[in-house]
């Protein structure tokens, strides 16, 4: 072994070598002994000097036009111009994009629309009450006459004007504007198997305005309906500004896309 020079090696060199790691300790024995204690610990300089650091500069920042991934998402299919192409069996709205082809399910998107619209009217106050030409008596069993007085509070704040009109009868005297009138009654025993089935969480006025609201949306959007080309371009237009557009209340998709690359593979034109 060559003898030592007694100056420290440069450890540039040496910075990111895993196996210089191990052989410190044995350079350490050939070096001339320190008059220091032994179990005296290295100083701050010796300390900076043994551990590699990269200056800052060296990490990519997004002003210094570096780019930090490798791989970019496509922009959100709300976000891209969509064409009206036409719709099939009064239902799937087909459209068209830079990115291939997509199928709106009318009736979900729908749901959707009036749901946030329900919900954002309700953090603004009761939800608006158009009263009934006639109303309606509606007799419940009386086990569901209980519950209902429990949450006649929540269905006033949704515009469900019902009122008790006996023992188990109730008065329906209003609804909502955008429920369908022809069927009241199916309407109000659907909002008892939905609030039951929310259990004791309904006793919460919001859980119990969230669950009423899937059920008045379910009542109120336009299923096999023939829309006109105004309408249709109206629809994507409210649900671009809904707060998530790609799914309905209820989970289902709202929107299928089918990309060029995907078409060509279908037809057995990719390469």
């Amino acid at each position: 072994m060559p003898p030592s020079t007694g100056r420290p090696e440069p450890t540039g060199s040496r910075a990111g070598d895993p196996a210089s790691e191990f052989r410190k300790p044995a350079a350490a024995e050939t070096a001339p002994r320190s008059t220091a204690p032994e179990d005296e610990s290295p100083g701050p300089e010796a300390s900076r000097a043994e551990t590699p650091t990269v200056p800052p500069t060296e990490s990519p920042t997004p002003s210094s036009g570096t780019p930090l991934t490798t791989t970019t998402q496509p922009p959100p299919l709300l976000d891209v111009p969509l064409r009206l192409v036409g719709v099939v069996s009064r239902l799937y709205v087909v459209l068209e994009s830079d990115r291939g082809l997509v199928l709106l399910d009318q009736h979900a998107a729908h749901e959707r629309v009036l749901f946030e619209q329900m919900l954002d009217r309700l953090q603004q106050g009761p939800a608006p009450c158009q009263r009934l030409l006639l109303p309606e008596t509606i007799e419940v069993s009386a086990r569901d006459a209980a519950f209902l007085r429990e949450h006649l509070e929540t269905l006033s704040r949704l515009g469900v004007a019902l009122s008790e009109f006996g023992e188990r009868t109730f008065l329906l005297d209003g609804l909502p504007p955008f429920v369908r009138r022809t069927e009241p009654r199916p309407f109000v025993l659907q909002l008892i198997d939905e609030l039951r089935e929310a259990g004791e969480g309904v006793n919460a006025l919001r859980l119990g305005e969230a669950t009423v609201a899937k059920t008045v949306c379910r009542h109120a959007v336009k299923a096999n309906d023939l829309l006109e080309g105004a309408e249709l371009e109206e629809l994507i237009k409210d649900l671009r500004h809904c707060a998530m557009p790609y799914t309905c209340p209820h989970g289902r998709p709202t929107m299928i896309e089918f990309s060029h690359r995907e078409l060509e593979k279908r037809f057995g034109r990719s390469q």
